[in-house]
């Protein structure tokens, strides 16, 4: 029993010390510019797992196809492997999310479409392609007639030589393309720029053997870099 306990306990350590990784100058060798990178590094491999906790065996290496999609994973299969993390998860949904994405401030006395401008410049300055625009606010406006509804609006963006490769090694990743930033109005009008954090490094603690090219993965973090930067452009007006 305490040996159990203990080993909860240990877990949740381990979840907690891996969210609260410091932020470091990361993969400087990928960077076009040479200056050092300011996303947090994420040297997890070969991180000790305490108490002798034993995680379940992998799949071995698998040759794929591209371009296809992988075998269902039955709704049974997944909802017992998310009830057994959420199990041990210290964790809101509301921490969950904030979790998963980026976001920063926009600069006191930005305003909205000055934050879109300074995103799109900076998108065309480092040649990523601005290819979608969606305006949600003005249709829950024009739905519920509530005129005070806060502005969030979506801006899509896209490097297609990397998309390509992505989707060739797994198809079913096309539910997050293209890289889309949120810029929204919060309850005290501050103006916030948030996007999906996917930060490939995280799986190089994975003992999983199916893991993406070298290649590609260079490629995913100069795409997320990118973001990064459209984002603090817009966040600051300057580009």
């Amino acid at each position: 029993m305490l040996r159990k306990v203990g080993t909860t306990c240990a877990t949740l350590a381990l979840l907690l010390g891996l969210t609260a990784q410091p932020g470091f100058a990361a993969d400087d060798g990928v960077k076009r510019d040479g200056k050092p990178s300011q996303l947090p590094a994420q040297g997890l491999q070969g991180t000790p797992l305490p108490f002798n906790f034993q995680m379940p065996p992998t799949r071995p290496k698998e040759d794929i196809v591209p371009n296809t999609v992988a075998p269902s994973i039955s709704p049974e299969a997944r909802a017992n492997f998310v009830s057994s993390m959420m199990a041990i998860n210290p964790f809101s949904l509301r921490d969950m999310i904030a979790m998963m994405v980026v976001k920063y401030p926009a600069k006191e006395g930005m305003k909205f479409d000055d934050v879109v401008e300074a995103m799109k410049l900076k998108a065309n300055e480092i040649n990523f392609k601005f290819v979608g625009h969606n305006p949600l606010w003005k249709d829950i406006v024009a739905i519920t007639g509530k005129t005070d509804t806060p502005r969030v609006e979506f801006f899509s963006f896209c490097d297609a030589v990397v998309a390509r490769e992505i989707l060739d090694m797994s198809l079913e990743f096309a539910a997050f393309l293209p890289c889309r930033v949120a810029v929204a109005e919060d309850a005290h009008k501050k103006i916030w720029l948030i996007t999906l954090d996917w930060d490939v490094r995280w799986l190089d603690a994975s003992k999983n053997p199916n893991q993406i090219s070298a290649s590609l993965r260079d490629k995913s973090i100069l795409v997320r870099e990118a973001i990064d930067k459209i984002m603090r452009a817009g966040a600051s007006g300057e580009f």
